[in-house]
């Protein structure tokens, strides 16, 4: 079921699905929106709740304050949903989402349950996002190169051809920056989530300090967020788990329900 919240001058969409127990916060990814979960209510109705919450300039999400979302912005407006806002809660995140997910349990893990993470941003550090969004000259070349990104064509093209990068990221990076409305929403988006930035060596110290579950979930041809890094993230904690499935990126498919339920196991 779709809401609105009026938070400061802006409107926030989210989706409940389910009507469980137990309190789910999931966190979609680049371009998609909270409606993206909503093939796993039939699976997880009967136990848990699921919120999930539109970002600002993704879904019906209307944003109104700045190219600035910080954590704390997300953190009140998820109280401000959350149908039991002292019961210690669950999160889970997609893509983009993952790394949202990493940086609440970085900052808040006091009422943070278990997590789950499914192929998640956030693992790796995005060069060339961080001088876009955390250096002056970055953001402005940034953002000088969404309005005339002719040069960056030619570029990604070229890094294509000598197989400087993969044909695939190629493919994601030149869909993405293909009209203008596509580059002023990457534009925007990357500048309001900017703040999301988890420290992984924190992270695994926090999650061994509260005794939280992370479990991760992987596709076998992803070509962009692999495997390898869930690895690198869990070193030797056993409080976190890694997994891998026959798919690619989008694991947000009714034939993957039944395995990201698994994530919200009690069992390793």
């Amino acid at each position: 079921m779709k809401q609105v919240l009026q938070y400061k001058s802006s409107q926030i969409a989210y989706y409940t699905y389910g009507s469980g127990g137990e309190v789910v916060f999931c966190f979609h990814g680049y371009g998609l929106a909270g409606e993206s979960f909503l093939i796993l209510e039939h699976i997880f109705e009967a136990d848990y709740t699921l919120i999930c919450i539109d970002f600002p300039f993704h879904g019906s999400t209307y944003w109104q304050d700045g190219l600035f979302f910080s954590v704390e912005d997300l953190w009140e407006i998820m109280n401000l949903v959350n149908p039991k806002p002292k019961v210690p809660f669950s999160l889970m995140g997609y893509s983009m989402g993952g790394r949202i997910v990493m940086q609440l349990l970085q900052t808040y893990p006091q009422q943070i349950k278990q997590v789950a993470l499914i192929a998640p941003d956030g693992l790796k550090l995005n060069w060339w996002q961080e001088v876009a969004t955390r250096t002056i000259i970055g953001n402005r070349l940034f953002r000088y190169t969404m309005r005339c990104p002719q040069w960056l064509f030619a570029v990604i093209k070229v890094s294509g051809w000598l197989r400087l990068i993969k044909k695939s990221i190629e493919k994601f990076a030149l869909a993405h920056i293909d009209n203008a409305s596509e580059r002023q929403l990457l534009y925007n988006r990357w500048s309001a989530m900017r703040a999301y930035k988890p420290s992984l060596d924190l992270l695994r110290s926090i999650i061994r300090q509260y005794k939280i579950p992370v479990k991760l979930l992987f596709g076998q041809h992803d070509r962009i967020i692999t495997i390898r890094q869930g690895l690198a993230f869990k070193k030797n904690e056993p409080l976190i788990s890694v997994k891998e499935i026959n798919c690619g990126h989008n694991l947000l498919k009714e034939q993957y329900a039944k395995v990201v339920r698994k994530l919200l196991d009690k069992k390793p």
